[in-house]
């Protein structure tokens, strides 16, 4: 489990690094609302502008191992700054906390460590090239599918026998992207459990509070930075071009920005193009939408 703990935590890193260059690979599709989605490894809802605080509500889904050979994942989260803002430019550092469901086995871990190290190089570019990190970050992304893909049809003939055994996984956790993320290891999460995630800049510094309402516990976290936020994120995250596990319907809630809902803003909509589904968000109500 160790090792699949270490797997979970590059991926999440890299990850990043694709959502904050997802504009360089966007494409125009229409979904049920005809907005255009801009296409990665986030799928929800973002917000260009100044900003000082973020905040939402879900439920944790329940999710459904599906493919035993690749690294399967959901990630509900909120932040602040991610994104290319209004200048053009990415907005770094990424401030987020939220919490992960993962499908792991042993060949699925073992399949993704390559390209993981590949990808993790992408952090280190952040700064540095953005567009360079995610191009990086592409290309490990594209190994870790490949093998993945290539453990999960051996996994389906039964290869590697209890090998292919996928493991469910929650854990809770706060990034201040490029670093990498770090988990909450005193915490338990279950599937129904109802979290509530905020992100908040006070001019020098950033204070991630995740917050437990069923199981009554809060962490937060101050990371200084007087770096303003000119992106605001509420999505589900998952990995792009691979596939995704099965979950119940994620609906955010209480979605507010400095104090406002949602729907007071003209927000970007982005999407996962999964292997085995488009993952993209419903319209958005007031301060809810869905994912399913």
């Amino acid at each position: 489990m160790a090792v699949t703990l270490a797997a979970s935590a590059a991926s999440m890193a890299v990850g990043n690094a694709a959502d904050a260059t997802a504009e360089s690979y966007a494409s125009d599709v229409s979904d049920l609302s005809n907005a255009r989605l801009f296409l990665g490894n986030w799928a929800g809802y973002v917000v260009k502008g100044d900003f000082r605080e973020i905040g939402a509500t879900w439920v944790q889904p329940e999710i459904e191992c599906l493919n035993p050979g690749v690294l399967q994942r959901v990630v509900p989260w909120v932040g602040l700054n991610g994104a290319t803002g209004l200048d053009g430019q990415v907005a770094l550092p990424l401030m987020q906390t939220g919490v992960e469901s993962l499908c792991a086995s042993d060949a699925a871990v073992y399949a993704a460590l390559p390209g993981l190290q590949i990808e993790s190089v992408a952090a280190g570019l952040a700064y540095v090239d953005p567009h360079l990190a995610g191009t990086v970050m592409n290309a490990g992304g594209k190994v870790s599918n490949a093998l993945g893909a290539a453990a999960d049809g051996l996994c389906s003939l039964g290869v590697f026998g209890g090998f292919c055994r996928p493991e469910k996984q929650v854990d809770a956790w706060w990034e201040s992207y490029p670093d990498a993320p770090v988990t909450y290891g005193d915490v338990t999460i279950n599937p129904g459990d109802t979290m509530h995630s905020t992100v908040r800049w006070d001019g020098g510094r950033y204070l991630m509070t995740l917050e437990n309402r069923t199981a009554r516990w809060a962490r937060t976290i101050v990371a200084p930075s007087a770096v303003p936020a000119r992106t605001a994120e509420i999505v589900v995250e998952g990995h792009l071009d691979a596939a995704l596990p099965g979950f119940t319907p994620i609906t955010f809630t209480e979605v507010t920005i400095d104090g406002r809902p949602l729907s007071d803003y003209d927000a970007q909509t982005y999407g996962i193009p999964a292997t085995n589904r488009l993952l993209a968000p419903g319209p958005i109500e007031g301060g809810s939408f869905t994912i399913r």
